[in-house]
């Protein structure tokens, strides 16, 4: 109920830009489909913009027409929503949507991101900042100091490591896991 009231406080000037960071964080499916058409509502009736933060991909996918991913305090990737989801680039996107639990699946193993989310205040002000994340991936395939860059009309990638980048088969990770253990 807070969080319809916070909306409609915020709609109430007719805004020409809405942003609304985690909308539906803590809400039930029904609740959070009823804010979701809502803001979907705001859009289309009021020509109103709306910046959506948000950590749950199925409200990108659903909400979004076009998508910035961002890790580390860094926009890592800019792409329509339907590029990102069908041909995500950024190792740190690819990795996103590879730890997703997938439909009819039960079971298998969900696949987690090794590595831990960096503390803002100790990153290092230059290199690729998922390159830690990724130590099966050649230094060399980096850079220095990765920028966006447009691979494809409107689909933008930081750091060109994407180029290099897979994942694990679990040999490697074994090992890989064998000497971060010693």
């Amino acid at each position: 109920m807070r969080q319809r009231i916070v909306i409609a406080m915020a709609i109430a000037n007719s805004p020409s830009l809405l942003i609304a960071d985690e909308p539906t964080t803590a809400l039930d499916v029904t609740i959070q489909s009823q804010i979701l058409d809502l803001m979907k509502d705001l859009k289309d009736e009021m020509n109103t913009g709306i910046i959506l933060i948000t950590h749950d991909l199925g409200v990108v996918s659903e909400m979004a027409d076009r998508v910035a991913v961002m890790y580390a305090g860094q926009i890592v990737e800019i792409a329509d929503v339907f590029t990102l989801f069908e041909n995500a680039k950024h190792p740190y996107t690819r990795s996103l949507f590879q730890s997703l639990p997938g439909i009819g699946e039960s079971g298998s193993e969900l696949q987690a991101i090794q590595g831990i989310v960096p503390s803002l205040d100790l990153l290092p002000r230059s290199g690729c900042r998922f390159a830690p994340r990724i130590p099966w991936i050649d230094h060399e395939a980096h850079e220095e100091n990765p920028v966006l860059t447009e691979i494809s009309p409107g689909h933008f990638v930081r750091c060109t490591c994407y180029k290099s980048f897979h994942f694990q088969d679990a040999n490697h990770e074994e090992e890989l896991n064998a000497t971060i253990r010693s």
